[in-house]
């Protein structure tokens, strides 16, 4: 899986700066047609460090516009700011129903959203309000003039809506009622005057907790008599898109849900993550835009086409395990299921590749382009081919996302595979739980192992393991970590209550280290087994003995990388080799020997970034634990409780397995081509993999006596993949390779 996403991942930034000058100054290109999305002016007359804004309303009478300031902390804070038509003079400022105060404060409100009423002129604002620890949220009504209405006041009612944390409101002409946003649970509700939720709705995708909607914004259209949310899902830092919804509402699963219209609006060209309420509106005959209030208060306008063909939406790109790409989406044309008259064209890197018939919905590219690519559709009605919709953006190849999931208690530190199970432990340091997972990141039967610790952090699976003396035989158990000190606690898979636990002595000048992950290097000799962790506040790796001393720490020399270390490790048993997460997104291998200190780069270097599992992947802190399954990287990020599996083998050649003389045909000669390199030193393959008949890492004899088997005894089973076509090694990992 991939990013769903308007907010392109390519290196704009020059460009959207300077589209931001040009907009503020009414320079942009004058006679240019419009494109949906396009940014067309930017408002920085409320931008300021001692104001923060949260949402506006249009006044339907003249279309200016009302813009509320976020909490009570300040006057300024607190107040309606009137804009007019084009957003750059302040009319006239309007004083707060609700109370402000300072923060110190026990009683101050936090407002979250603003409707104009259109039957009475009244502004509408949503507070959330009261003695701390005893806040709710309360609707109150005040004219133009700043006097308030108390016959449109009234607590929202939120009974049956637990956890609700609502963001923006708008009001509903038809239904006289307002609508909301849930961020907290991803759904919009409609509330009556009276403070009833009256209609609750999941937004669209949220049919499990895999996706997070991103966004604050919410407007109800007047004209078009539809709803308005800001969208981006859990791939995405902040809303990515504008998105329209109806009111109705359908069932799905079980649950009413907000259905799309098909109408997107792309944010790409809004430079910044952090949007709150959004405004559609006219400003003449068929021009619709977009008011968008930005984090730092700039009011961005942006242009919204409607276009004739309404181009397919939700498209989605997900990645297998041999990096196929496959691509899903919705059809908005007129037909049976949103059929489209005419056909569908498929645009990888804005070139189109592949066409479709119009009712067509999903697609698999098997040849894709190796690293990022971003995937684009467009729709006929007849022969000519209507706007390109939003689009998805996928890595292939290492560091790809094959999937993911959230974190069954919502946070994640570090996670450990349990081999022969096939289980994945998970621990949240905040709720103080390890949870259990399949290793393809479906639910497990059991859903938690009891912690040892009330803040269990790094954690790692312990095959078995030597200690005490007489030394005493530990296997199967799991090592915890407690984020607070330096203790480990070992506690068997079998029975969680028993078990010992060990000092990791750190250097005695480092005060209060705080472990980051934790790994495991088995050995059948006692002295090689180690605990590997990696400590948070100095960036180092520290390796232990078993019962807790210290063997050396080390980070990579700065002279050939000057990141620092982040939160994730893990050990590889086929290479010997430390993989480590970096504060840059890279995860990169290591070897745990080297000079004093040092942690050597293996050479060739292998390493992967992490750009697909989100925008924020080289943000400090983003990436958390690691952890290798097979031919997979197992990814936690603690920020958003999420869990990603990447693929980890590079993108090689393709190649047949068994066929040793590369000439794309699997016969007896491949079978003596490999008998004699095996014992009489004759030509060696070009690609080591392909003479791996049995696919079991390495060549021998029994790589040849495979092959024959197959060849000629019924019944026999075929070389493993890639196998008859040729392919990708699903089992890069096996210390051979390709190199043609």
């Amino acid at each position: 899986m991939s990013k769903n996403t308007c907010r392109t991942s390519t290196p704009k930034g020059l460009l959207i700066r300077l589209w931001v000058i040009l907009a503020v100054f009414g320079l942009a290109a004058p006679g240019v047609e419009a494109a949906n999305g396009d940014l067309a002016a930017v408002s920085d007359t409320l931008s300021s460090s001692n104001r923060e804004l949260i949402d506006m309303a249009e006044d339907s009478r003249d279309g200016t516009f009302w813009v509320l300031g976020a909490n009570g902390s300040s006057v300024e804070n607190h107040l309606i700011y009137h804009l007019s038509r084009d957003l750059n003079t302040v009319i006239e400022t309007v004083e707060n129903p609700h109370p402000s105060g300072s923060i110190s404060e026990s009683n101050m409100s936090l407002n979250r959203g603003i409707a104009f009423h259109d039957p009475t002129g009244n502004l509408f604002v949503l507070s959330l309000t009261g003695p701390r620890g005893q806040q709710g949220y309360e609707v109150r009504a005040v004219d133009e003039s700043g006097n308030a209405n108390p016959a449109f006041s009234f607590p929202v009612d939120l009974e049956g809506e637990d956890g609700a944390s609502l963001f923006g409101l708008s009001f509903d002409i038809v239904s006289g009622q307002l609508w909301t946003l849930d961020i907290n649970r991803d759904r919009v509700l409609r509330i009556a005057f009276d403070g009833s939720v009256t209609r609750s709705l999941l937004l669209p995708d949220k049919l499990s907790d895999e996706t997070l909607i991103r966004g604050k914004g919410i407007s109800f259209d007047n004209e078009a008599l539809v709803l308005y949310i800001t969208y981006g899902s859990i791939l995405d830092q902040g809303a990515s898109k504008i998105i329209q919804l109806s009111t109705d509402g359908v069932l799905l699963n079980g649950e009413q849900s907000a259905e799309r219209t098909g109408i997107e609006v792309p944010l790409a060209q809004v430079p910044e993550i952090d949007l709150r309420g959004i405004v559609p509106y006219l400003v003449g005959a068929g021009q619709n835009r977009f008011a968008v209030i930005g984090g730092s208060g700039r009011i961005y306008q942006l242009e919204q086409v409607l276009p004739e063909v309404i181009p397919p939406s939700q498209l989605s790109c997900g990645l297998t395990i041999t990096s196929e790409v496959v691509l899903n989406w919705i059809n908005n044309g007129p037909g049976d299921d949103g059929a489209y008259e005419g056909s569908i064209q498929l645009l990888r890197n804005g070139i189109a590749f592949a066409t479709v018939s119009g009712d067509v919905t999903s697609y698999v590219d098997s040849t894709p382009i190796n690293g990022p690519s971003t995937y684009a559709l467009r729709a006929a009605n007849d022969e000519l081919f209507g706007p390109i919709g939003c689009e998805c953006s996928t890595v292939v190849g290492p560091g790809g996302v094959i999937n993911w999931t959230t974190a069954p208690t919502h946070g994640c530190y570090d996670l450990a595979l349990v081999p022969g199970v096939d289980k994945i432990y998970v621990t949240d340091d905040e709720a103080g739980t390890i949870s259990i997972l399949e290793s393809d990141l479906g639910e497990a039967s059991e859903d938690s192992f009891p912690s040892p610790w009330a803040n269990p952090g790094g954690i790692a699976f312990v095959p078995a393991i030597q200690l005490g003396f007489p030394p005493q035989l530990y296997e199967d158990f799991i090592a915890v970590a407690n984020t607070s000190d330096n203790r480990l606690r070992l506690s068997s898979l079998a029975e969680p209550g028993s078990g010992t636990t060990i000092n990791l002595r750190f250097p005695a000048e480092m005060e209060n280290p705080r472990i980051g992950g934790l790994t495991y290097i088995p050995a059948s000799a006692p002295s090689q087994q180690h605990f590997v962790v990696t400590e948070r506040s100095s960036g180092e790796i520290y390796i232990f003995r078993t019962n807790g001393n210290l063997v050396r720490s080390c980070s990579p020399p700065s002279l050939f990388l000057d990141v620092a270390v982040g939160a994730g490790i893990t050990y590889d048993p086929l290479r010997e080799t430390l993989l480590t997460s970096f504060e840059d997104g890279v995860v990169r291998e290591l070897y745990g020997d080297g000079p004093p200190g040092t942690c050597p780069l293996t050479a060739p270097s292998f390493d992967i970034s992490l750009e697909a599992v989100g925008n924020g992947f080289d943000q400090p802190g983003y990436v958390g634990g690691i952890e290798i399954s097979a031919n997979t990287l197992l990814v936690c990020l603690p920020g958003n409780g999420t869990i990603f599996r990447t693929l980890l083998f590079p993108f090689g050649p393709d190649f047949t397995r068994g066929d040793f003389d590369r000439n794309s045909e699997v016969d007896l000669t491949d079978a003596v081509a490999a008998a004699r390199y095996l014992f009489l030193g004759e030509a060696s393959p070009v690609c080591m993999d392909s003479a791996d008949s049995n696919d079991d890492g390495i060549l021998d004899i029994s790589d040849p006596v495979y092959l024959l088997f197959y060849l000629f005894i019924a019944n026999s089973p075929p070389p493993p993949p890639p196998f008859p076509e040729a392919g990708n090694d699903p089992t890069f990992r096996d210390n051979l390779g390709c190199q043609e």
